[in-house]
């Protein structure tokens, strides 16, 4: 699913995973982790990025939403 306003990022939701596509810059990082964060925090879980990976251009991360005990070993 493709989500609209999302400023060219594109992402796909499936049950706690999430992936995101969106370009390799820091903010657009931190825009992506933001939204993980929302999408978790409406299920009353914590935003835990489990890959990413990059080009020169382009990042793909994915998140997984895990309730807090699970989450404590894999945070950064």
């Amino acid at each position: 699913m493709a989500c609209a306003g999302c400023a060219g990022n594109y992402v796909v939701s499936e049950g706690n995973y999430q992936t995101y596509e969106h370009p390799f810059t820091d903010a657009a990082a931190a825009d992506v982790r933001k939204r993980a964060e929302r999408h978790c925090a409406e299920k009353k879980r914590i935003a835990v990025r489990t890959s990413s990976t990059c080009s020169l251009t382009q990042c793909t991360t994915s998140y997984q939403c895990m309730g807090k005990a699970d989450a404590t070993g894999y945070q950064q």
